[in-house]
């Protein structure tokens, strides 16, 4: 199954939110917003970044969800593999990010965009 379509959403404190789309072409959309707002911002993937990002994604394997502790009032996150009755969906929170090398180097791919 390929992974794309791919959705990343990240939803945080404070107003911040970071959402990115790369459809099966590779075009992208990053929309970050905080206290101030942020134009979308517009590409299309190399084939670098294309092999980089499927290298990483092939390193998932099985999804898993790591919820935010009790107190916890931001960062969950949330990435969408594929499109349909195949998606793959990863629910985490971030602060769990330590406990999953394979997700986070998925993450520290999608933050170069």
């Amino acid at each position: 199954m390929s992974p794309f379509p791919l959705s990343y959403r990240v939803v945080g404190e404070d107003d911040y939110m970071l959402e990115i789309s790369i459809d099966t072409a590779g075009a992208f959309v990053v929309n970050r917003g905080d206290h101030t707002s942020h134009e979308p911002r517009h590409g299309r993937l190399s084939s670098q970044q294309r092999d980089d990002l499927s290298a990483v994604l092939r390193g998932l394997g099985e999804r898993r969800e790591y919820p935010a502790p009790a107190g916890a009032a931001g960062f969950l996150a949330e990435l969408t593999l594929g499109e349909g009755a195949e998606a793959q969906v990863y629910r985490f929170w971030e602060g769990a990010l330590d406990e999953e090398p394979a997700l986070k180097a998925v993450v520290r791919e999608l933050a170069l965009f």
